[in-house]
């Protein structure tokens, strides 16, 4: 709760009285460039845009400054300096967002991905060690769920910094009335575009009801039925097919979708987990982290008599390698048929 508003061309210093050779710095706005500088050298940061921003100094400095190169003022919510060696658990070191990924994941509102692609992003990114990129149609103006967003998806187990598109978030119920109020961001033209840039095998959304009936989820997954094929199709917005190329997705698994449906086991315990945890064990520990959304304490759920929120039903909504033989999203996929 305690920030530094910084002005451009203001300047911050930190003394240490051992050296540090790393910096982890959070901001609730993109911070644009600034300028780090020691004695005999420096470097710019802040180019990739990340909220969490975790930095490599090339030497071991005790006196750093580092100055505020753009417009406007930016917000800086906390400082942290590391010794050489290995960092905490919690420091969040992100990846840019990923070339191709494996499993590309269309979550509606922070917090979606782990309620009901929790277990699921935990599984193929932890266990699996497979690429998992997320791309979240909402950036929430409370920028306290920016942070939560990726506090969780690090306790996922997710790498890659996420994507976020421009709609707003409206409480709203029928589909119908949810395109009306989504008509001016173009949700399919945006969609199109991660499919084009990521190139994934795998597509995962939401229930085509919205789960519990939440419009932004309707209107989430009925444009991924369409954007998903048609990004394949180059007279599709053609602008991010000069850009990127045409892609024609594998598979298409919507949440809740009962064609073509298993359930995913979020019941045992993952090797790749330090902690052995389960699938459903690290996303609760990811829900924890959304504390304006009441996840404390909470539980992502898996119940046959709360199907809305049970987070382990998936359909394959649309599929170019036949049916599923097993409870895996990457069931007849062969990366290199592909790539």
């Amino acid at each position: 709760t305690t920030k530094k508003v910084l002005q451009s061309g203001q300047s911050l210093r930190i003394l240490s009285r051992y050296p540090f050779s790393a910096l982890y710095l959070e901001w609730d706005d993109i911070p644009g460039s600034f300028t780090l500088s020691w004695e005999g050298g420096s470097m710019t940061a802040g180019r990739e845009g990340f909220l969490h921003d975790y930095i490599q100094l090339p030497d071991a400095v005790t006196d750093l400054s580092f100055t505020f190169d753009t417009q406007p003022d930016k917000t800086l919510c906390n400082v942290a300096v590391y010794t050489a060696g290995r960092v905490p658990e919690g420091v969040q070191d992100w990846k840019t967002p990923c070339d191709k990924a494996d499993i590309l994941v269309f979550p509606t509102h922070s917090d979606d991905d782990v309620y009901f692609f929790g277990p699921m992003i935990a599984y193929y990114a932890i266990e699996r060690q497979l690429t998992v990129q997320t791309a979240f149609m909402v950036d929430h103006n409370d920028v306290t769920r920016r942070h939560e967003r990726l506090d969780g998806l690090w306790e996922l187990g997710v790498r890659h910094y996420p994507i976020l598109g421009d709609a707003p978030d409206l409480g709203i119920g029928a589909l119908n009335a949810g395109l009306y109020y989504y008509r001016n961001n173009d949700i399919y033209g945006w969609q199109i575009e991660q499919i084009r840039r990521f190139q994934p095998l795998v597509v995962v959304g939401h229930d085509l009801d919205g789960e519990y009936g939440n419009a932004g989820h309707k209107v989430n997954a009925h444009y991924l039925t369409m954007s998903v094929p048609d990004a394949a199709d180059p007279s599709k917005h053609p602008a991010s097919a000069q850009k990127y190329g045409t892609w024609n997705t594998p598979k298409l698994y919507l949440h809740l979708y009962e064609l073509n449906n298993w359930k995913l086991d979020v019941n045992t315990p993952m090797r790749g987990d330090p902690e052995g945890r389960t699938p459903i064990q690290v996303a609760d520990a990811a829900l924890d982290c959304h504390v304006t959304q009441g996840g404390v304490g909470g539980s992502v759920s898996q119940s046959d008599f709360n199907k809305v929120w049970d987070c382990r039903p998936f359909g394959l909504y649309r599929s170019l390698v036949g049916y599923d033989t097993q409870a895996d999203v990457m069931d007849n996929i062969r990366p290199g048929q592909w790539r």
